[in-house]
């Protein structure tokens, strides 16, 4: 090859009427080299222009003049009597003018003949240009053009039979060579795309396109996020670097209007041109087909995706495509991809190239136009990164007025767009009838929830939504947060609101879920519920006073799922329910929220059979019922903030029950019995229930981890155990003593007995204990009897401890010396306690990471501090002499 030529990118508005035009002599070439050339050239989908008609008079025609203008490449096959032309020749002069005004490649081709007989006019060529001189028409200055044509041609990077054993191999080359050099000029068309380059990149690394594996790509993301747009980015730069290539588009539409073997008819003719298949192409193909696609390494693109059996009908096998193949799928269900070898999310776009994507549609400029700078901001939010939402409304919004586009924000708060709509929507349509209702129920109630909450209320409801959480995640339709919380794109819950908009457009009392505030309230306020509606969730916070009926809820008998709550905190009640209260709730309610209940209690024909989760805080109840219900399926109750609660009902039957918070009910006086036998109760929560007294129990909470008795001024009697508990919170109590069973319980991790005056019985017989090894936060804060005599059985039996909380311990003048075996403590605080001096044994502590002393008016001195130290604090220590420098 010759000199290598530059080649100028093409921008979309210069993109020609043909990839490639052949400049060939017919006599030497029309019927063999260059008909060969032509065919491999449009097995490769290029758009060639080939001019097959015999050549007649002295000027080269209007019509090849706009050919070669409207061409991208120029493919030059130079043939011992190319120069006998007066046409090749006007030809080659007009190709290398269009090369020097409009960037066009040019590829000389050197078929039998020496490149140097062209380049200056030798051999052949000599000849040729004596007949044209002696010849009276042709003028001494187009001879001079057409050697100068030549001789640049000649100079370019080009291509020479004579190195080539067979035509085949030779033809080869110049195709890959022509494929190379388009796609250097069509790619800058790709990098128009906003925010692709960063995706392209990765995924292009993912391919490995130098290995001679066979490589298959997933790229997975949810709909019109720009999954298409970069497969198509990636197979138009790398095709020309394969035998063979294939992009299957819309296989999801496709397979529904022609069928599957229609796609994989398709999919091998494009691999293998010419192949002759039949009407019906078997999902096993015949050996002989096997056979060829293993010779050929092949590039094959199978876009839109929707089932694993979609994509083993139409390659059932990666192998049996040649080494070095690459296959890249994309779709929106992840769980397809069983066998590919890297998955690749695209993720939303950030703000900048939202704005830029978004400006480009609806202003053809990259910034907003003045005075739609707050109007594109909202377009922005509203469409959350999703490229597909961005372009339809741009150009939606394109060239309109200022009111328009408020208009067509405020609908898009009622109405979704429909193209944004439709596309979303084919991921819904995927999914079987329990799994719509999964998404339906999130996408209404449940986003932003955590996951195990989720799939404890509709496990209650026989969704099965274990799975159907993973298929949704896996259809890009919710996303699950490292927090394990349900999270859904704005515009898929938009796609879900409006599938139940759609059940009564005009009634919505009528349609499964209500959630829109103001259309709750006309629900309620006029009684307009139906048996249709299975879940109610209303912010209160948004609406107006409003004053149910004696049978609101009457005719809903098959809600599912109730909450009204406070988005905003409010403490006066804004649903107000008749004296007679009301006539009936559902028994087929799974979720009961009611924060601000107003009556005394659930209506008298209430069953809980159902119930997963009662929360029901800050309300005016006295008790839920009478009696003992059927709660095997409760999970949670949550009472926090009543009152005027007087009693807790039997729960014996709640075997199920996870979470018990009766937090701050001042006025509860006692705790059923059946509360503290319930099996696999995990948290319970008293703290402020100021009029309890007595807690005990000889039954162990055999799965209680956590158990907050903080503020329960009144209590003076505890015993209570279990051999899962972890925490325990005692703070401001009336107990005297803490039973040497709570300290053996193996996996405790944390006791807070801060503020407990009448304290006076810690640890006295507490001895060390292996099985106390998980033990590491103490809170002693305030207990005004400790001292450090009784501290040092409580040091001697928690060695593992890393915090020790020792605040306003008044009583507590210094450390006892064994508080060197605290070989894990890190946090020490003394502060506000009456110590005057720190033992020696201190510095032992190499593990020490923070040393609070703020307020120890009595302390004198410090000893030498372990070098672990990060943070000392010694603020307002009257007494203290100590010279920090000579500190460690």
């Amino acid at each position: 090859m010759a000199n290598h030529q530059m080649v100028n990118y093409a921008s979309p508005s210069s993109l020609k009427t043909y990839d490639v035009f052949l400049s060939f002599r017919g006599e030497d070439t029309r019927d063999n080299f260059t008909s060969h050339l032509h065919d491999a050239l449009k097995q490769t989908k290029l758009e060639t222009y080939i001019d097959y008609r015999l050549r007649k008079g002295d000027e080269i025609s209007q019509a090849l003049i706009q050919a070669i203008q409207d061409s991208q490449v120029s493919v030059v096959i130079f043939s011992p009597k190319y120069a006998t032309s007066k046409w090749c020749l006007d030809e080659i002069t007009k190709i290398m003018e269009c090369k020097e005004d409009q960037g066009q490649v040019v590829i000389p081709v050197f078929y039998k003949i020496e490149p140097t007989h062209v380049r200056k006019q030798e051999g052949s060529f000599e000849h040729s240009f004596t007949e044209h001189e002696r010849d009276p028409k042709i003028t001494n200055d187009k001879v001079q053009k057409w050697r100068a044509a030549l001789t640049q041609a000649a100079n370019l990077a080009g291509w020479d039979y004579q190195t080539y054993r067979t035509e085949a191999e030779f033809i080869k080359d110049i195709v890959k060579d022509v494929l190379h050099k388009l796609n250097l000029v069509y790619p800058i068309e790709l990098k128009g795309l906003i925010g692709i380059e960063e995706n392209y990149a990765r995924i292009e690394s993912l391919l490995e396109i130098g290995s001679r594996e066979i490589r298959v790509i997933g790229i997975w993301g949810m709909g019109g996020i720009g999954k298409t747009t970069l497969a198509i980015a990636l197979h138009s730069k790398l095709f020309s670097q394969f035998e063979g290539h294939c992009f299957l588009s819309n296989v999801r539409e496709q397979s529904e209007k022609q069928g599957l073997d229609v796609l994989r008819r398709i999919l091998i003719s494009e691999l293998l041109p010419g192949e002759n298949l039949h009407a019906h192409v078997p999902k096993a193909e015949s050996h002989f087909i096997t056979r060829r696609l293993r010779r050929k390494k092949v590039f094959v693109v199978l876009d839109d995706v929707a089932s694993s059996e979609q994509l083993e009908d139409l390659i059932s096998d990666f192998d049996c495509l040649g080494p070095g193949s690459r296959v890249i799928v994309t779709t929106r269900d992840k769980h397809i991809f069983s066998h590919v070898d890297e998955i690749y999310e695209v993720k939303e776009l950030n703000y900048r190239d939202s704005l830029q994507l978004f400006c480009l549609n609806a202003f053809r400029e990259k910034h907003p136009k003045n005075g739609f700078e707050e109007l594109s901001e909202s377009v922005i939010a509203y469409c959350k990164g999703n490229p597909l939402a961005l372009k339809v409304l741009g150009a939606l919004l394109r060239s309109r007025s200022e009111q328009a586009w408020n208009s067509e924000l405020r609908k898009l708060q009622k109405i979704p767009n429909v193209k944004i709509h439709n596309v979303l929507k084919l991921s819904f349509d995927d999914l079987d009838h329990t799994e719509k209702e999964i998404f339906l129920d999130i996408a209404c109630f449940f986003k932003g929830e955590y996951r195990d909450h989720i799939i404890s209320l509709l496990e209650a409801c026989n969704f099965f939504p274990a799975i159907g959480i993973e298929v949704l995640a896996d259809k890009s339709l919710i996303t699950i947060s490292g927090e394990e919380k349900i999270e859904m794109h704005d515009l898929i819950q938009e796609m879900g609101w409006n599938i139940v908009h759609q059940e009564s457009i005009k009634n919505p009392g009528r349609r499964s879920r209500l959630w829109d505030p103001e259309e709750v309230y006309d629900v309620l306020k006029y009684n307009k519920g139906t048996e249709a509606i299975e879940g109610i969730i209303l912010d209160v916070s948004k609406i107006e006073d409003l004053h149910l009926s004696f049978d609101s809820f009457t005719k809903m008998t098959n809600i599912r799922f109730l909450k009204f709550y406070y988005g905003k905190w409010s403490s006066r009640c804004k649903i107000y329910l008749p004296k007679n209260g009301l006539k009936s709730l559902s028994d087929k309610l799974r979720y009961l929220q009611w924060h601000g209940y107003c009556l005394e209690s659930l209506p008298s024909s209430f069953s809980a059979k159902l119930l997963v989760e009662l929360s029901m805080p800050y309300s005016n109840l006295q008790k839920l019922w009478d009696g003992v219900q059927n709660l095997v399926n409760l999970k949670d109750i949550d009472l926090r903030f009543c009152e005027n609660l007087v009693e807790v009902p039997d729960l014996s039957m709640a075997t199920n029950l996870e979470d018990l918070s009766l937090s701050q009910c001042k006025s509860l006086r006692q705790v059923h019995p059946s509360i503290l036998s319930l099996p696999k109760l995990q948290r319970l929560d008293f703290e402020g229930c100021t009029e309890i007294e007595c807690l005990e129990t000889n039954v162990h909470l055999i799965s209680l981890q956590d158990l907050r008795l903080s503020n329960c001024s009144s209590l003076k009697e505890f015993s209570l155990s279990s051999p899962k508990l972890q925490r325990l919170w005692l703070d401001g109590t009336a107990i005297q003593e803490l039973s040497s069973s709570i300290w053996r319980c193996a996996k405790l991790k944390f006791i807070s007995v801060q503020g407990c005056d009448n304290l006076d019985s810690f640890a006295d017989k507490l001895c060390y204990d292996p099985r106390t090894a998980c033990f590491e936060n103490l809170v002693l804060s305030g207990c005004k009897q400790l001292n450090a005599s009784n501290l040092h059985f409580i040091i001697d039996g928690l060695r593992s401890l890393t915090r020790l909380e020792l605040e306003n311990c008044c009583n507590l003048r210094t450390l006892p010396e064994n508080i060197s075996l605290l070989s894990s403590l890190q946090r020490l605080n003394l502060s506000g306690s009456n110590v005057e001096r720190l033992p020696s044994s201190i510095k032992s502590l190499l593990m020490l990471r923070r040393l609070y002393l703020d307020n120890c008016m009595e302390l004198v001195l410090l000893p030498e501090l372990p070098q672990s130290l990060w943070l000392l604090s010694a603020v307002n220590c009257a007494s203290l002499v100590t010279n920090f420098t000579q500190l460690n």
